[in-house]
């Protein structure tokens, strides 16, 4: 769950993509797993499923490397693009908590769209060869 003012706009890199309504200081959560807007699924299950809800979750969804399951991020979340070189968010895991945090590694300013290297929390992308996420 997005813990900071965002908005979904027209992204220069892939389709929409997520901005920062406000300036996002250094160290700051930026989104945080909660089961409560966060929907988890067994791999096993997705596979049973109509290839249009498959679709929806391999295009939105991530496979997480914690717990191995898809998290589907119910709010604007699903929205944030990759970039490997200019990412403003890395992934800290916090003591207690099912999965990582997307945390601000620099001040991030308003306006400016938010960008996380998908290969350091998504199992699928970490194996794959999508020249997309060679940025």
């Amino acid at each position: 769950m997005l813990v900071v003012k965002t908005i979904v706009k027209q992204s220069s890199i892939e389709g929409f993509g997520l901005f920062a309504t406000e300036k996002i200081p250094k160290g700051t959560s930026v989104w945080k797993y909660d089961p409560r807007f966060d929907l988890s699924f067994d791999p096993k299950e997705v596979e049973t499923w109509d290839q249009l809800q498959k679709d929806l979750i391999v295009r939105y969804a991530y496979l997480s490397t914690d717990s191995g399951e898809y998290i589907y991020c119910a709010d604007d979340a699903r929205f944030m693009n990759h970039s490997s070189t200019k990412n403003n968010l890395d992934v800290v895991p916090f003591d207690g908590e099912p999965e990582t945090r997307g945390v601000a590694n620099r001040d991030i300013e308003a306006g400016e769209e938010i960008l996380i290297n998908y290969r350091t929390f998504d199992a699928a992308d970490a194996m794959s060869t999508d020249p997309y996420l060679n940025d």
